[in-house]
């Protein structure tokens, strides 16, 4: 069966976002001093992967193609590749700010635009999907995204 057209737009920009806040967090965790929220951006790199290998397991499942070459195979190896280059226009400007990005408060308040922007898209993804097991995937994925801006906002709130 094939998934809404609305479906596979979304599950790219989704694809696109988790990769963009991935290079994000491994950025931002290579800059930064702090332990304690290195560990932290560590560890939500690691959660945008696997949103991403979720997304592109849902993608991939609904889309066959032999001209299909799924980045997951690129990601699951040891030693993640550089993956800037997937990173679409819009991203790419967000994260040629990390460079300005000079105290916790700074790196905190940019992690929490792209939590945000990630669960509104993904709520709204939800919302659109008429298939249940994609609006499952959005629903499960807006829910983390939440998890995440809860965090960064009790951090940013302890600052």
């Amino acid at each position: 069966m094939k998934i809404q057209e609305e479906s596979l737009k979304y599950l790219n920009l989704g694809i696109n976002s988790e990769i963009a806040a991935y290079v994000f967090y491994k950025r931002a965790s290579r800059m930064i001093g702090d332990e304690s929220l290195r560990k932290v951006l560590d560890g939500f790199a690691m959660d945008e992967k696997g949103h991403f290998l979720a997304l592109e397991n849902t993608y991939d499942k609904n889309v066959r193609s032999e001209m299909w070459a799924p980045y997951k195979d690129i990601l699951s190896r040891e030693g993640l590749p550089e993956i800037d280059e997937l990173v679409q226009d819009t991203h790419k400007e967000l994260l040629g700010r990390i460079g300005t990005l000079k105290t916790r408060k700074d790196i905190l308040e940019m992690a929490l635009s792209l939590e945000k922007e990630a669960f509104d898209l993904f709520h709204d993804a939800s919302a659109k999907a008429k298939d249940p097991d994609i609006k499952k995937v959005f629903d499960h994925l807006a829910d983390f995204e939440k998890g995440h801006v809860i965090t960064i906002e009790k951090a940013l709130a302890a600052l």
